[in-house]
């Protein structure tokens, strides 16, 4: 018979390996780290000491062999492995934790202070520019450059028909070259009721500025044709049969006052005069037909021209909009034959060398832009590196209202409301018995509700207008904003530098604890701050001849504001309207 066939017992499988936990790892020092090498045989109930870890193998069980990996990762086979620190490892970790713990709150403590100092400037109340800077007002507008904070005249606020407010940095007469390389931010403005917000943005060396501008403009309307420039020494023909009292109108320019007949022909708006003076505003892209003139392209292309053939006449005609009006482009060549022709450059800036006018159609209307909204924001510069500097400012701007007593002999009475909207940024920060200890900032949006009495009497009975409001309802992020409340605390326009309506007004007693304080009380949680807050009215209602055709209250009000102690910080700018 065959011997009986056996099978080998099989290969025990090899152990697996079970992670050690050595205490406080992370903060053990290249002394007292385990060394690593050839695993560490260790009998069931003994230790083994390796750096500053002892090592323990559970008693009653198998051996122990523990390896220390190159990474400093400890991993045991056989019985269960234990891991404990020397006392002088003890000593080195308790000292390392102290030293951590130290440069974590010196790291905190910096990261405080550029929350802090993000908004310190507000307790300076600057504002953007000038102290109110107006747009029809020169001022004193800041040095213009590449590096420059932005001056208010230089915040070009327009809107189409159709269109939402659009907000740029365009040179002015004041500020020929002001900041360039704002484009609009991927982080939009924050919404702020009816009032359009928009956010510019830009790196600039070291920096990034981004400035937050919120307006109320409005559509353009739609007026007879030589109305839309607000010019009334220009004739409006085209209502019908509409003449002056005298019943003559003047020319385009204002002179040779001409009868107004039934046969008398329309007359042509000058666009571009003879030699390639473009008429002030008139050969805009703002204005043009945009399917009849060359459009701009890409920087990197350079300007676009466009030429246009002579008719036999010797000219060149075609049909077209004018600033939403139909009529008839005609232009008359610099040199006959050549052709006219107009270049854009990538700016959008139209130039010509040929004559050009516009005669409207009969009875044509124009679009007129929004005159009298007004506009408010912030600026902020956020340096890049630690040691960097922030800056902030603030604004509130629009048309002034002008009040000129031999115009306007009955001066607006009585009580006013105004309602709008505020914006601006806080810090608020913890301060301690070393210091601050802790802080938040952030933007916010809020509600303004002035009150002006334009009857009311000062002490000595004479006349002095008064103006008052609060700001309420804050909305941010950050920090609860609930019962968030400032102040604008009484201001009599007889104590500021004129009594009349179109001069500023500004708080002339900062002091809270003198009965004449004009100035902001701020409640922010459990904080109290004070402060200054100045405006101005707005809403031009005089023509350009001179005459006021709105003898009631300014339509607007807008300003800015700021309080703080050494707790918290607040400032922004708000615009309201009757």
């Amino acid at each position: 018979a065959p011997p009986p066939t056996t099978t080998p017992d099989p290969m025990p499988p090899a152990p697996t390996p079970v992670a050690v936990t050595v205490p406080d790892a992370m903060y053990l020092d290249e002394d007292n780290m385990p060394t690593a090498g050839p695993p560490i045989t260790i009998a069931a109930g003994a230790t083994e000491t390796s750096g500053g870890v002892t090592f323990l193998c559970a008693e009653g069980g198998e051996a122990c062999e523990v390896t220390v990996a190159d990474d400093g990762s400890v991993t045991a086979t056989g019985g269960m492995v234990t891991a404990s620190l020397t006392a002088a490892a003890m000593t080195q970790v308790a000292e390392a934790k102290d030293t951590r713990a130290d440069e974590e709150e010196a790291a905190r403590i910096v990261r405080v202070k550029r929350i802090i100092s993000e908004n310190r400037a507000v307790e300076t109340a600057r504002v953007i520019g000038n102290t109110l800077a107006n747009r029809n007002d020169a001022g004193t507008p800041q040095t213009a450059g590449a590096t420059s904070t932005i001056d208010a005249q230089n915040i070009a606020i327009s809107r189409g028909a159709g269109a939402t407010a659009r907000v740029r940095i365009a040179p002015t007469a004041a500020v020929a070259a002001p900041p360039t390389g704002y484009t609009p931010s991927d982080t939009p403005a924050m919404s702020n009721g009816a009032w359009a917000g928009t956010r510019l943005s830009r790196t600039v060396g070291a920096n990034t500025d981004q400035l937050v501008v919120y307006t109320d403009i409005e559509e353009p309307t739609r007026v007879p044709f030589y109305n839309f420039d607000g010019d009334a020494t220009t004739p409006n023909r085209y209502g019908g049969h509409v003449s002056d009292a005298a019943g003559t109108l003047g020319a385009a320019d204002g002179s040779d006052a001409v009868a107004y007949t039934n046969t008398t022909a329309i007359l042509a708006l000058p666009l571009v005069a003879a030699g390639g003076a473009p008429v002030a505003g008139r050969f805009t892209r703002a204005v043009l037909d945009p399917n009849e003139f060359p459009q701009p392209g890409p920087s990197a292309s350079g300007a676009v021209t466009e030429r246009y053939r002579l008719s036999a006449a010797g000219n060149v005609t075609f049909q077209g909009n004018y600033n939403g009006a139909g009529g008839t482009y005609t232009c008359t060549p610099a040199a006959v034959p050549a052709p006219c022709q107009v270049t854009v450059a990538p700016n959008g800036a139209y130039t010509s060398p040929d004559a050009w006018t516009f005669t409207p159609e009969l009875n044509a209307q124009a679009y007129q832009p929004d005159g009298t909204f007004m506009s408010f924001g912030w600026w902020l510069r956020t340096p890049n590196n630690p040691d960097g500097a922030y800056a902030f400012e603030y604004y509130a701007d629009g048309v002034p209202y002008a009040l000129v007593a031999a115009q306007n002999p009955n001066a607006p009475t009585g009580p006013a409301t105004y309602s709008g909207r505020a914006a601006g940024r806080y810090v608020v920060q913890e301060v301690g018995a070393n210091g601050v200890t802790d802080g938040v900032s952030g933007e916010f949006t809020a509600a303004a509700t002035l009150t002006a009495n334009f009857s009311a009497q000062n002490a000595g009975g004479a006349t002095a207008p008064t103006i008052e409001g609060s700001i309420t309802g804050f909305q941010g992020e950050g920090t609860s904003m609930l019962g968030w409340e400032v102040t604008l605390h009484r201001q009599s326009l007889a104590d500021n530098a004129a009594a009349t309506l179109n001069a500023t007004f500004a708080s002339g007693q900062t002091d809270p604890t003198l009965p004449r304080f004009d100035g902001t009380t701020a409640t922010m949680g459990d904080q109290t701050a004070y402060g200054m807050w100045r405006g101005r009215f707005y809403g031009n209602q005089v023509t350009a001849t001179g005459t006021n055709v709105d003898r009631a209250a300014p339509i607007g009000v807008g300003g800015t504001f700021q309080a703080d102690n050494e707790s918290v910080n607040i400032a922004g700018a708000f615009g309201a309207n009757r």
